[in-house]
Order: structure tokens, then sequence, then C-alpha cells
């Protein structure tokens, strides 16, 4: 297991004044305060035009008074973090723009992207599968979607859960789980659910040799693989080893997610969980965790 340098820009959370997203800016300054980083407030607005047509002209629309709501918002928001975390170094950034596209273009230089499941108002549609779909689709540093219910940050009585398939994507998965875990004193559950095994291995269950009890062996063998060297980098850590037999790992970890404090995976992957894509695994934990989720981008 090697170490990744971190990125040092800030972290970003989406606002928009709704409690969701004021929920993801108070988990966004833990991790700032966290990392040693800085705290940047986003609100992308998008004005919405009346177009003129069939032979009518266009009707006002009062710009102003929106955007001044937003950004008596965005501070009001900065203050409430301040209260809290009175050390911390914070930003706030009015921008014009898509909320997707506005939060995907600030994590090119950002170490981290917090938004909450769902809002209102500048990120309107902030829904589990819209905006915050699309930023931990397409963003370039990890996403973490806060529940919108208050579920549970990692701590001793939340593990962490990660999701592992050998892939160079759930490494970087793996080791923002482990920074995670122990920084937090949370215990960490790697969960590798395998529904076929890599047919490349040179273990006895191939594409033309398949006995259940030999794929069991085999899956555990790829996941301590993997594992390999964590207990001695974070020796604190009570790190957890499973291996499941599964036709859709997007549900067996969202059933892991029941008692955790943060679920984390990859963009993508290969094996147990192939095509880890936003629209399968990731997709479905969106949707279906009982807590936080981190997807986590090779940067």
């Amino acid at each position: 297991m090697t170490t990744h340098t971190q990125p040092r820009g800030p972290v970003v959370a989406g606002i928009d004044g709704s409690p969701q997203s004021l929920a993801a800016a108070e988990w966004a300054a833990q991790e700032a305060d966290r990392r040693q980083l800085g705290l940047r407030l986003v609100h992308g607005h998008l004005q919405i035009a009346t177009p003129a047509g069939f032979g009518y002209p266009s009707l006002p629309v009062d710009v102003e008074t929106p955007m001044r709501h937003a950004r008596g918002m965005l501070a009001h928001a900065a203050d409430d973090v301040h209260r809290d975390h009175p050390d911390l170094s914070i930003q706030t950034a009015f921008i014009v723009g898509g909320p997707a596209g506005v939060l995907v273009n600030e994590s090119r230089a950002a170490s981290l992207v917090v938004v909450g499941t769902r809002g209102l108002g500048g990120f309107a549609g902030l829904l589990a599968g819209s905006v915050s779909t699309q930023v931990a689709a397409h963003a370039h540093c990890p996403v973490i979607v806060v529940r919108a219910d208050g579920a549970s940050q990692p701590g001793p009585s939340a593990p962490v859960v990660v999701g592992l398939d050998g892939s160079g994507e759930s490494t970087h998965a793996l080791q923002f789980a482990l920074d995670t875990a122990a920084t937090c004193n949370a215990n960490l559950i790697a969960i590798y659910a395998w529904q076929a095994l890599p047919t490349g291995n040179l273990g006895p269950t191939t594409r033309w040799h398949y006995d259940p009890d030999e794929a069991e062996d085999e899956a555990q063998r790829l996941l301590a693989e993997q594992l390999a060297g964590c207990a001695e980098q974070y020796p604190q850590l009570s790190i957890e080893h499973r291996t499941v037999l599964s036709f859709n790992p997007g549900e067996t970890l969202a059933d892991a997610s029941r008692t955790a404090g943060l679920v984390v995976v990859g963009s993508r992957g290969r094996g147990g969980f192939t095509g880890l894509l936003l629209g399968s695994t990731s997709h479905t934990l969106v949707h279906h965790a009982h807590c936080s989720l981190a997807v986590v981008h090779r940067t």
C-alpha cells in the first residue's frame, strides 16, 4: 500500500441556503480543519431570462433581488461556519452558471467537494440524480455527498466502509478511506463484493474452472493483496475484511451503510465492481446509501 501526496487546494462546499447544503458546509468545514486547508463556500446561480417570441417583447426579470439574497445567504453560511471553526480560513464565491457545472469547474483546483443530497434556490433540484450525481460523476477531485437527514459522521460507533475490487481507482478510494478512518478514530470495513472474479488472475478460479469454495478463497486472497501493508501503516486502525458474493454490489454496500458513517468508492472499477461508474454502483449509492458517500476520482 503506497501513500499519495494530498492536493493542497481548498475544500469546496456547494451552498444554496437549504438545511442540506448547510450540513454539507459543516462537513466541509470539519474536513478543512482536519486537512489544514481553507474552506470555499460556493453558490452557483443560474439566471433565467424570459426570451421574446411570437411578436411579444421579453418580460422584465428582477435579477438584483435574488443576487442580493444569494450573497446574503453565503455570508450567513460563512458566519455560521466561522462561529464553530474560528481559526478556519473561509472564502465565499457567487458564480453565475449552472450549479453542477460551477462545482465541477471548482473541483479542478479543490482537494475535496462536498454537496448535500438535495437543495433549493441557486442549486435548484439538488436531488440525488441531479446536481449531486453530476458532480459526483464528473468532478476532478473526491466528492462527498452528505445525507440530508443528518446521518452520523465517521467515528468510534460509525465505521468507514470502502468498496474494493483491485483496480487503481479503488486503490485511491482505499487511501481516502484509510486517512478518514484514522483521523476520525473510526474502524474500517473493506468489502470486496464479487459477482465474477477477474479472469486474468493466477489463482485456481478461471473462466474454464469455477468452484464456489475456491472462488471464495480467491476473493479473500485478492482482498488481502489490496490491503497488504495497511495494518502496518495504520496500526491504530481496526480493519475488517469482508468478501461477499453479490449480484448487485451497490445494494451490498448500501446495506453495509446502515451502520456506517461514510461509504467510500472509486469513480469506476473492475472485477467485483465491474463498470463502477455513476449509473451503476456509485449511482445506486447516491440514491440508496443510508450514510454519506465519498466518490474518489483518480487525480
